[in-house]
């Protein structure tokens, strides 16, 4: 019998449903429904309604029987988000974009996965991703540490800044400073802060100090009103020198800081009107005609978000896979590439802007998966912030971008960063796992262990990638100790994977997993049954144990043969399949806790690491050579073409289908453009490769990691 008490919250839900109707137009009933999780009059909203009302009249959607569907966007604000969900389950929706701000992303992230559908929010916070393992939650604009990144490169690749002095006006901008300060590293450039917690700070001292200290760059972070009477005070005690500010077009900031200063003023994000880039003007002019304003970062996310659901709806499969699948697929922002990102990335497209004399900001800089672009999204040389004359390429990375090694026989993995915080399982020699974040110090990483965050400490791995990369995640609050004596752990058992391998899985040809399952329990299990089902084709497979004793573990094999297009993939080992072992509510509720991640990819023809004289080199080995090192050029021989893979931090992200042959034109390319490059390769003979350069000397040999696909 139901209570009165929930009989009252049911009775309260609907009535609100009722009273917060959504807005649909009758026109709409029988279209396809993309929800929004913001205000009605807000740029998210008119953007989407914009993409939804040109797909329709390009045709609308057309579906694999040859009928079409039409779009529409219906809207809730976000003040009251179980109503806003509610809303949304209402309403059928096919995907929702938002929310805007990361810590409801966080909050009402389980709610928000039980929708069924692709999840798209703009908050660009590192971390948003991290704690989801359905493989719905998407980001519709590149995250903050690739923002951050490209600034950092701009400044001194092209500015050639060395001395930066920080102005940090609130503690919510630590995370941000950290970022920035992490980005800078590689290039030897420390920052100077100055920490002002008040909430009327003394200008006059923070800008007598700067000007005295005469650095090359100033960064003001903080709120508008405080960042601009800072600013205000720094200009007038004569400081000359470039400065950072990331609100500067907020009006807050803008109508109290003079016409006259606003000029000069950098900064970085996603997007702007101002790029020059043929699908970004055509939005610019649309939107300003529809809507009477210019359209902002967010406006942009949200019209990509919408074109892209609008392309995942297309065809076979789930439209979360057709989503996270799609490649080289023409933005606003640029073009989006989720297949050759981090899985629930969309985009990887950043710009630096600087406000011109008219305080509008233009375009300084465009980057894609931290490289620098031209306009028309040609590679631009980076410039070495300390050119040699020899140079060393980076050491190769993982599918994320940072990986690491055990090192010792066995690793603990920790809850914390700190060996007061408990041990939630080990990892043995040689295992390879990516990198997740840091703490601020980098003393100790976060991956991702049987479904959670497991803290390792950093001197006690190797590790590859670019550190500058990785967000910052602040530990959790550190364990109280228990007054009395431990109690004894359950005897109940408790069934859980380890982890599973390979990271790469050949499509087309049998393929077996070894997933090692330990008993972490202090009882026998008896029988049990682990299974999956792996990706592409949803190919189930499952193989039964007889049992495992207390603290034992054993590896088993899925075997599958897998088929379709390549690509990254996420798939959940599940462990007691048919609930067979009573293992305890702790024990039961960790059975779907593990995702292993992977490559699909095509077989090979040839792979390895190869190092070669100045002389021609036949990667396939069908006789004909494919490209030649002069010594201070690699140049494609007999048909063969280059051209750079943007998006890629490492070979071990590339795959088949991420490969474009027919855009591989270019002939040759020199030694410094070789510099952190991937190269999508056409053979000679006509074969899809990658090729990633690992080191080169002029006029001597050149070393590359290389993969030629049949």
């Amino acid at each position: 019998m139901t209570s009165p008490s929930v009989a009252l919250r049911c009775l309260a839900l609907l009535l609100v449903l009722v009273v917060t109707p959504l807005d649909l137009p009758a026109s709409a009933q029988n279209a396809l429904r993309i929800g929004v999780i913001s205000a009605a009059d807000s740029a998210m909203v008119k953007s989407a309604q914009l993409a939804a009302r040109q797909i329709n009249d390009e045709g609308g959607i057309g579906a694999a029987d040859g009928a079409a569907f039409s779009l529409a966007v219906v809207h809730t604000p976000p003040e009251n988000m179980e109503v806003a969900i509610a809303n949304m389950r209402q309403a059928s929706v096919i995907a929702v974009i938002g929310p805007e701000r990361a810590e409801l992303v966080t909050r009402y992230m389980s709610q928000l996965q039980a929708l069924d559908v692709p999840i798209i929010t703009p908050a660009t916070g590192d971390t948003v991703l991290l704690q989801d393992h359905t493989n719905r939650l998407f980001r519709s604009r590149a995250r903050a540490s690739v923002t951050t990144a490209a600034l950092a490169d701009y400044l001194v690749s092209k500015l050639r800044i060395r001395t930066i002095r920080t102005v940090q006006l609130d503690q919510a901008s630590t995370v941000t400073l950290i970022t920035l300060a992490n980005s800078l590293s590689p290039y030897g450039v420390s920052l100077s802060n100055t920490l002002v917690m008040d909430d009327e700070p003394d200008a006059e001292s923070i800008a007598r100090d700067i000007v005295e200290s005469d650095p090359d760059l100033v960064a003001i972070y903080g709120p508008p009103l405080a960042s601009a009477q800072v600013y205000n005070r720094i200009h007038a005690a004569g400081y000359s020198g470039a400065l950072v500010y990331d609100q500067a077009d907020n009006p807050a900031f803008s109508d109290i800081v003079p016409a006259d200063d606003l000029s000069g003023i950098i900064a970085a994000g996603a997007w702007s009107p101002s790029l020059q880039d043929a699908a970004s003007e055509a939005f610019v002019l649309d939107y300003a005609r529809e809507f009477g304003q210019l359209p902002d970062a967010l406006a942009a996310a949200s019209y990509d978000a919408v074109r892209a659901i609008a392309a995942s709806i297309i065809g076979v499969g789930r439209p979360s896979d057709n989503l996270a699948a799609l490649n080289r697929f023409q933005g606003v922002q640029g073009l989006l590439n989720p297949a050759e990102l981090i899985r629930g990335e969309l985009s990887s497209n950043a710009v630096v802007t600087q406000l011109n004399e008219r305080g509008a900001p233009n375009v300084v800089a465009r980057y894609r998966g931290g490289r620098p672009i031209s306009e028309g999204a040609s590679l631009v040389a980076r410039e070495s912030p300390t050119p040699a004359p020899t140079p060393t390429l980076a050491p190769t990375s993982t599918p994320s971008g940072h990986s690491l090694v055990i090192q010792s026989r066995v690793q603990n993995v920790r809850s914390g960063p700190g060996l007061q915080f408990d041990v939630i399982g080990q990892l043995p020699q040689g295992t390879q796992v990516r990198v997740l974040g840091a703490t601020p110090d980098f003393s100790w990483l976060v991956i991702d262990f049987q479904g959670q965050w497991g803290w390792l400490a950093a001197y006690l791995v190797e590790t590859f990638g670019n550190r500058a990369l990785l967000p910052v995640i602040q530990p959790p609050a550190s364990p109280t100790p228990a007054p009395t004596s431990t109690a004894a752990p359950s005897r109940d058992p408790d069934l859980v994977v380890l982890y599973a391998e390979p990271t790469r899985i050949i499509l087309d040809q049998p393929m077996s997993v070894s997933v090692t399952v330990k008993n972490q329990g202090l009882t026998a299990t008896g029988p049990f049954a682990i299974a999956a089902s792996f990706q592409p084709g949803d190919r189930y497979t499952g193989v039964n144990s007889n049992g495992l004793e207390a603290l034992g573990q054993t590896t088993l094999q899925l075997s599958q043969t897998l088929s379709g297009a390549s690509g990254p993939q996420s798939v959940i080992i599940v462990v007691d399949l048919n609930e067979q072992v009573p293992e305890g509510a702790a024990g039961e509720a960790n059975n779907r806790a593990y995702a292993h991640n992977y490559i699909a990819d095509r077989p090979f023809l040839a792979s390895g690491t190869t190092t070669i004289g100045v002389g021609n080199i036949d990667l396939d080995g069908y006789g004909n050579p494919d490209l030649a090192w002069t010594g201070r050029d690699l140049v494609a021989l007999g048909g063969a073409g280059m051209y750079l893979l943007y998006d890629f931090n490492s070979i071990d992200q590339v795959h088949y289908d991420a490969i474009n042959i027919t855009l591989a034109t270019l002939e040759s390319l020199p030694l410094d453009l070789l510099r952190d490059a991937i190269l999508g390769l056409r053979t000679a003979d006509g074969h899809h490769a990658v090729l990633q350069p690992i080191n080169a000397a002029r006029d001597g040999p050149i070393t590359f990691d290389y993969r030629v696909y049949r």
